[in-house]
This record gives structure tokens, sequence and C-alpha cells, in this order.
């Protein structure tokens, strides 16, 4: 048996078990503190080496992982040694100020080497894996790139090999203390894709589809604002200056806080739905089932999908599509770029002037060759 244990927020985990049978959910609330998330399928728990340990002492039988890393009190030597390594990588993101996103696929890609590693090293010196052949091999970039070629030949996008390098050079470099201008390695060249982009009557007919107020409202401000889901379900009653027409994105990517428009139909929806949920003494605008925190991430994701289906559109694309959607109809509505990276917060400005590429406004006023040729034939 199989039990998963995920971070999910600072302070708690998902709990997920391979079978929930009876007995095995009765062991869960015996452990005490747990709430069943019918949204994501799984138990939330406080996020505490007592709780860890309590599952430990309640399935002695099953195969504990907690982000990856096997639970229990007869571990390996080698397992030992990784979750060692884990602790001190997941200290030193917490002290750079790392988001939870991106400290979570570090440790994912760190904890894949390791054990990659530790099965490479085994196999040339069969044995207990010592402290110091494994700082050895971590530091050496040669094994760093040949992981990174691996990971290619198995089929992972250069985009994941990149992020990949990234997080064993943050471990070599911030853990190790290895001069940073030693630890450069041959990076896979990024793919130059286009964003998908939905036209505005599609917009429309999926933001409208919902017929929940609280779905269609942050629909609604995900497009109006040009918002990432994140930034939408983290909002606040007291991030919004309906005077000023502006919207307040408090620590969005790379924990920058910014300003963007604050459309009046949205306006009217978010004073709609509040007064119906009647949000007056709720700290977030979208409040998620457990007290004092806010709806899930996944939450919104699916309830986009869903709007996505009522629509008809069939188009293969996720929420980040109506942001995508928001900076293109602002560029071809004439809109300065510079302002477009401003509202969505996006440092560099190569990344803001993809839009440039997927706008249809100049492409319109071209005729194909082919309907100009016809067009010239019927004429004759």
């Amino acid at each position: 048996m199989y039990i998963h244990i995920h971070r999910i927020e600072h302070d708690q985990v998902s709990v997920k078990l391979e079978d929930f049978s009876k007995e095995d959910v009765g062991k869960l609330r015996a452990v005490g503190g747990g709430k069943w998330d019918p949204n994501g399928k799984f138990w939330r728990f406080p996020c505490t080496e007592e709780k860890i340990r309590q599952f430990a002492e309640c399935f002695p039988e099953a195969e504990i992982r907690m982000d990856g890393l096997a639970v229990s009190s007869k571990l390996s030597s080698n397992e030992k040694l990784i979750q060692a390594l884990d602790q001190k990588l997941l200290t030193t993101l917490k002290l750079k100020g790392y988001s939870l996103k991106t400290s979570k696929a570090y440790r994912g890609h760190v904890r894949r080497y390791l054990q990659n590693l530790a099965d490479h090293l085994k196999m040339k010196s069969p044995g207990t894996l010592k402290d110091e052949k494994m700082t050895s091999a971590i530091i050496d970039s040669s094994r760093t790139q040949q992981y990174a070629l691996q990971l290619l030949e198995q089929g992972h996008s250069p985009a994941y090999v990149n992020q990949a390098i990234s997080a064993l050079r943050f471990l070599a470099v911030e853990v190790f203390k290895q001069p940073s201008e030693q630890m450069k390695y041959i990076r896979p060249q990024k793919e130059k894709k286009l964003p998908y982009v939905l036209s505005e009557q599609e917009v429309l007919r999926v933001i409208q589809a919902p017929t929940n107020l609280k779905h269609r409202t942050m629909l609604y401000l995900a497009y109006a604002s040009g918002l990432r889901v994140s930034e939408v379900v983290r909002l606040k009653v007291t991030d919004i200056d309906p005077e000023r027409g502006l919207l307040r994105v408090r620590q969005g990517k790379g924990k920058k806080d910014r300003h963007t428009l604050l459309s009046q139909t949205a306006w009217d929806m978010i004073q709609k739905y509040v007064e119906a949920e009647r949000l007056s003494n709720s700290m977030w605008l979208f409040p998620g089932q457990h007290s004092g925190s806010h709806l899930h991430e996944l939450s919104l994701q699916m309830v986009f999908q869903e709007a996505l289906q009522t629509s008809g559109i069939r188009k293969q694309v996720g929420i980040h599509v109506l942001r995508h959607s928001f900076a293109t109809h602002l560029l071809e509505n004439g809109t300065d770029l510079r302002y477009i990276q401003e509202l969505l917060g996006h440092a560099n400005p190569s990344t803001t002037e993809r839009y440039t590429h997927v706008s249809t406004k100049n492409l319109k006023q071209i005729e194909s060759p082919l309907d100009r040729i016809l067009r010239d034939q019927q004429g004759r």
C-alpha cells in the first residue's frame, strides 16, 4: 500500500491513499486535524513533523512518500543521505526567498537526479554510498551534463531540462558553495512557441458559460485584468480600487507587486458576487472551503475546463489562454506594448513582444495570393 503526501501550501499537506477503505479512513481520522477536500480528492492535514510521524505509526506496513521521499524509521543509508540533502536544499531555498512552486520544482529535480546518481554509483561500486562520493559527483559538472543529455534522450522538453540544470546548479553553488563561474553547463536551445489565443467572441462564450456567480466572476477577472490563475485565487477584498479603476496584484510572479486594470463590467460582477456571498468578514475575495484559506488553483482550473466544454470551443487550452487573449486583444486595439508589459508584470520586454506574433490586426489586411488569383480568374 502506498500513501502519497505533498505540500500544497506553506502550512498544509495533501494525503492520498492508494485505496480509501473504511479502516484506512478511520486511521486518518484518528490522526486528527484532517479534513477531506472534495475538489482535490485528498485529505488535508497541518504540515508538521508530528503529523508525519503519526502517519508512519498508523500505517506501519505502508510505503509513505512525502514529495517523493520515503517516510519511515527504517530508511536505507542512501535514502537518509538524499533526505538530508533535500532538507539542506529546502532550507537554502527558503532563505533565498524562492516561491513555493519553484522550491517544489527544484526539489523534485534534485531528488530525481540524486536517485539517478545513487543508482549509477552503486552500479560502479556496490555498497553503502558515502557522503564524500556523492558530494564529489554532485559538484562534477560533466556528470550533470550527462544527466541533462539523458533527460533529452528520454523525450523531456528543453524547458524541463533547463529547469533541471538550474536546480542542480543551485544545489552546487548555493548548498555546496561551489564557485559559480565553474558551474557552467551547455543548455538545450529553448523552444520558441507562440501562445494560444482565443478570439474576442470565443472569450465571451467561455467566461459567460458558468451559471455559478462565483465561477463567472473569477473568469471575468482572469480575462478583464490579465491575471494568472495564482493571482486570481489570492485576490483580497482590499485589493480592489473601483474609484481609480485598478486592481492590486500582491507578490505576483517574481515576488513583485503591480497594478492592473479593473474593468467596470468586472467590478459590477464583483459587487453582485460579494453581496450574494456575504463576504464582509472574509479576507479573501474567493475563499476556499477551509476557514482562512483562499480557493485552490486547481479548483479554478477545473472551472475553466468546464466552461470551455460548455461553450463548445474545441481548442485544447488552459485558463492561461485568457491572460494571453487579454494581452493580444489590447495590442490589436492599439495599446502600446510598454503599457501591456506593465499590466502583465513582465520583467523582460521580449516576453510581451511575443504577442505581436499572434496578433491578427495587420495580417487581416493581407490578401492570400490564392484568393487574388481566383478572383482575377472569375473576373475575366
